[in-house]
């Protein structure tokens, strides 16, 4: 057996097993639903029960698992001190609308997997499990312990791992990495701060403005109500805009239509909420609409004073996740990230003064996390990484993205998208190849043998 194709050839049993699993787990509806929120179930029912599924399947494996309070399942080989830690999470964002087939039905065409939570963090989750399943299998691992961390709340501020690492007080990663994010890894991640901005506003024509599933995603899609009105219609004719409608003698209501992407990369989605404040506040001569568009529509923070650049990072984002009107009162959340040539309190006071007679409030923040490239936790995942592709040639990853990897010591992110290939990631048909899946578990087993030597 060659040595380069030792890992791939070592997986290939574990392949038929993978999928099926990834089959069950997408079946499951793990999006955070505050209406199903109890003692017992800090996240949800659907949640719970996706924890309670990989909590079954390593159980059945014959790992060492506990479950802390179904916030997040540890799975473990033994007990020992210096372990590596992988922590992937099994919540998913909301599906949003326009799917051509069931978001929860694992669907497989011409080589790709289309469902949500393939890409993020469901099929990355399995693939990294089979590899330490293959190896522990096989009697490869050596004198240190694997850890695996699912946790249950990585797409609303990751408050499973605080709960884990801060007030069970568990011991941090040795070394360790999250498969939540590209290939070949993510050496540095934007640091990110969540906000209200809210303000009571006169508009006698409008009634309600609902939009958005969550902070972290564009939204897809706008509901407007309002008192009826013809030549407010021909302008969204006239202007092109993208909408549909229903009227009734008094009122109408209705949706604008936008493109859903990840927060952290705004530009690649088109905001419905953020159109259907530009094409009231011009028709209406709203001043305070057209205000909030004037501040919070462009993407990078220019219009809230908010904007840096970095060589390492790019540009900083501004994605406005939520929104809501209602009885005069207005309220959204935005989403907002930043570079590392930035400084959070800095932002922080330039977006509430910017933003006037708006009120800021903010709803918490994630530090910015940046490694080396010659420490010896990205060298160890980079050399894993060519080993099993061949490619030298694409460069490290500073993300936009907050994974878990903000949530413990020497832990980055570490795959599973491979270059030049679009999941859809929080967005409608989101997909993962199968071929791609099955190299992943490659690469996470030699990424944990190499990570071996090191500790």
């Amino acid at each position: 057996m060659k040595q380069k194709d030792f890992y791939k050839n070592l997986l290939e049993p574990y392949q038929d097993e993978m999928l099926e699993t990834l089959k069950q787990f997408v079946a499951i509806d793990s999006t955070y639903d505050e209406a199903t929120v109890d003692k017992n179930n800090p996240f949800g029912k659907g949640v719970s029960k996706a924890l309670g599924f990989i909590e079954d399947l390593a159980k059945r494996d014959g790992f060492i698992v506990n479950n802390y309070d179904n916030m997040v399942v540890e799975i473990l080989n033994n007990d020992l001190e210096k372990n590596i830690t992988i922590m992937a999470h099994a919540d998913i964002v909301p599906v949003g609308t326009g799917w051509p087939q069931d978001p929860f039905i694992l669907l497989e065409k011409d080589g790709f997997l289309y469902g949500r939570g393939v890409a993020d963090d469901k099929g990355p989750l399995l693939a990294a499990y089979y590899a330490f399943k293959a190896l522990r299998d096989n009697n490869l691992l050596g004198h240190y312990q694997v850890r695996f961390l699912v946790g249950g709340n990585e797409e609303r501020g990751s408050a499973c791992m605080e709960h884990y690492f801060k007030k069970l007080n568990k011991k941090q990663p040795t070394l360790g990495f999250s498969p939540d994010s590209a290939f070949p890894l993510t050496f540095a991640e934007k640091g990110i701060i969540g906000f209200s901005v809210s303000k009571d506003i006169n508009f006698p024509q409008l009634i309600s403005i609902k939009g958005g599933v969550a902070s972290n995603s564009v939204i897809e899609k706008c509901t407007v109500t309002l008192k009826s009105d013809l030549e407010f219609l021909s302008y969204l004719d006239e202007v092109e805009a993208d909408y549909s409608y229903l009227a009734t003698d008094e009122n109408m209501t209705l949706t604008f239509h936008g493109v859903a992407a990840h927060g952290s990369v705004p530009w690649k989605g088109k905001n419905a909420a953020m159109e259907a404040v530009k094409h009231l506040g011009e028709f209406y001569k709203n001043e305070d609409f057209k205000l909030l568009y004037e501040l919070y529509s462009p993407l990078k923070g220019e219009g809230v004073k908010a904007s840096a650049y970095s060589e390492n990072m790019g540009d900083n984002s501004l994605n406005v996740g939520l929104f809501s009107f209602l009885n005069g009162h207005l309220n959204m959340v935005v989403n907002y990230r930043y570079v590392e040539t930035a400084k959070e309190e800095e932002m922080i006071d330039n977006i509430v003064m910017s933003s006037k007679p708006f009120i800021i409030k903010v709803l918490g923040t994630s530090p910015l996390l940046f490694y080396p490239k010659d420490s010896i936790l990205i060298q160890t995942l980079l050399k894993a990484y060519q080993d099993e592709t061949g490619d030298l040639e694409t460069p490290l990853i500073a993300s936009g993205g907050g994974t878990y990897a903000k949530s413990a010591d020497n832990v980055v992110a570490f795959g599973m998208q491979f270059p030049d290939f679009d999941s859809h990631m929080h967005g409608v048909n989101e997909c993962t190849k199968i071929e791609h899946l099955n190299l992943a578990m490659a690469i996470y087993a030699r990424a944990i043998i190499e990570l071996g030597k090191k500790i």
